[in-house]
């Protein structure tokens, strides 16, 4: 069951919406380890609470950029994904199908997300927005999930240094315990940031330099 939990709620924060357009007042800390800290918040219209995860790497905002929008990497730092495929992508769009394995005797799970990256003109922050969409065949042999939500916020710091931040809230579909997910809602986030940290410093990420980011001036 805990290895079901916890791929489904990859799910949840692979890509973005605002989640936290407005921050919850209600968040409980529920990790602090390794330099990732993680809140969990309960949301009016769900059984299943939300997350938010905060890391601080070394790092451009086009390196962070560049690592969440290469698809072909996702599987090597995103917790327990089988694949994310680009259906369709430019600088600033993009549409993804995610796919996660599941244990028998359950069904792989899919999900096709569409969405936006912008940068603030003033503060440089970075966004991922996006939301889930149903214009795209089940494909035969995979369960969608039926809504996902999700988002990323990179601020930077100033000496090489940029926040990340990771939120998401996921409906399951099916029945799975929502009392059980929530009391493993840390897994996924833990885990996928940590893989970040360990990719980040990659020299493809590093050098990458992105049209639709601009980074801070260094004086």
């Amino acid at each position: 069951m805990k290895a079901i939990i916890t791929v489904l709620l990859l799910l949840s924060s692979l890509f973005s919406l605002p989640v936290l357009a407005t921050e919850q007042t209600d968040m409980k800390l529920i990790l602090d380890k390794n330099g990732i800290k993680i809140w969990s918040y309960r949301l009016p219209d769900s059984p299943f609470h939300g997350f938010k995860a905060v890391t601080t790497v070394k790092s451009t905002l086009s390196g962070v950029v560049a690592l969440i929008t290469d698809t072909e990497s996702a599987n090597r730092w995103l917790y327990r994904t089988n694949e994310v495929v680009a259906l369709s992508q430019d600088d600033e769009n993009f549409v993804v199908r995610v796919v996660t394995e599941f244990p028998w005797p359950f069904k792989n799970r899919e999900a096709v997300v569409a969405g936006k990256i912008t940068q603030d003109p003033q503060n440089l922050f970075v966004r991922i927005e996006s939301s889930s969409v149903a214009n795209h065949a089940v494909r035969a042999g995979y369960e969608r999930m039926p809504k996902v939500e999700g988002g990323w916020l990179f601020r930077p710091l100033g000496h090489g240094q940029v926040e990340v931040t990771m939120t998401g809230h996921a409906e399951l579909g099916g029945y799975v315990p929502a009392a059980i997910v929530n009391l493993l809602i840390q897994e996924h986030p833990y885990n996928s940031l940590l893989g970040l940290k360990k990719v980040i410093g990659e020299t493809r990420f590093q050098t990458a330099r992105l049209n639709t980011v601009r980074e801070p001036v260094v004086n």
